[in-house]
């Protein structure tokens, strides 16, 4: 079978939204690009970048494309062209989305101003629900793990993450300050309960779904300990206990077991 995956091009530190797909990247020297094309359409008025956030929907085969854009744009990888325009259903720019992988079509996005809405493409409305349960903007959101399609985790710049029901739309059922401000990236795991925080101030958190703070990395495993950089993204192995992170440096850490020790 023939493997291939996304990447996201980026220019400076915003996602142009442009998108490329390539064939047998695991295979040294063959690599091959199998198509390219510009996710994100049309800029809202008065936006200098589009700040392309993108999210992959294996069940579908869709990728979900937003940012500052009125909408959010659903690409069918198979058929190579667009299946869906989602409107957004808010005047702020779309700063966080991610794709279910147990329902397909449903998504969650989180905004500039702190809410969080549910989608399905397959409605008619699309819109869900949405609540607003932040104050400042939103850098991270996801499903929590398990088949509960209404469970989501979600997190913004001031350091709170919240934990919704988002059939509930009065209040969430969990928050955890993680970080007083500086909050830049939320992970999840897609099976077992932990969830992870990153911060500017140059350390990570892993959390239990309850909410119990189990591990603090601040520095790198070496001889020399050196203190790792200021966060900007992380990710989950979706079925083994790895954490991978990447920083400011141009340096990326991948942490494993209980134990976080990095590799």
């Amino acid at each position: 079978m023939t493997a291939c995956f996304l990447l996201l091009q980026v220019r400076s530190v915003a996602g142009d939204g442009s998108v490329r797909v390539w064939k047998d990247y695991t295979q040294r020297d063959k690599q091959r690009l199998a198509t390219a094309w510009q996710a994100t359409q049309g800029h809202k008025p008065g936006a200098r970048s589009v700040n392309a956030v993108v999210d992959w929907q294996q069940l579908a085969g869709h990728l979900y494309a937003s940012g500052e854009i009125s909408s959010i744009m659903v690409w069918d990888l198979d058929r190579e062209q667009l299946a869906f325009n989602i409107p957004s259903s808010t005047d702020s720019s779309i700063s966080a989305l991610s794709a279910s992988q147990v329902h397909a079509g449903q998504l969650v996005a989180g905004s500039g101003d702190g809410s969080v809405r549910l989608y399905d493409i397959r409605t008619r409305e699309m819109l869900v629900c949405s609540t607003q349960p932040h104050i400042q903007r939103v850098v991270g959101i996801d499903f929590q793990p398990g088949l509960d399609q209404f469970k989501i985790v979600s997190a913004s710049q001031a350091g709170d993450i919240q934990f919704l029901d988002i059939r509930n739309n009065s209040a969430p059922y969990l928050t955890i300050d993680a970080h007083r401000g500086a909050l830049t990236s939320l992970a999840v795991h897609r099976h077992a309960p932990v969830i992870a925080s990153g911060s500017a101030k140059q350390y990570i958190k892993v959390f239990s779904l309850r909410g119990e703070q189990l591990s603090m990395i601040r520095y790198h495993n070496s001889f020399l300990g050196q203190r790792i950089g200021p966060v900007s993204c992380l990710s989950f192995h979706p079925y083994n206990i790895l954490l991978a992170a990447g920083a400011t440096d141009a340096i990326v850490s991948i942490y494993a077991g209980e134990n976080s020790q990095s590799r």
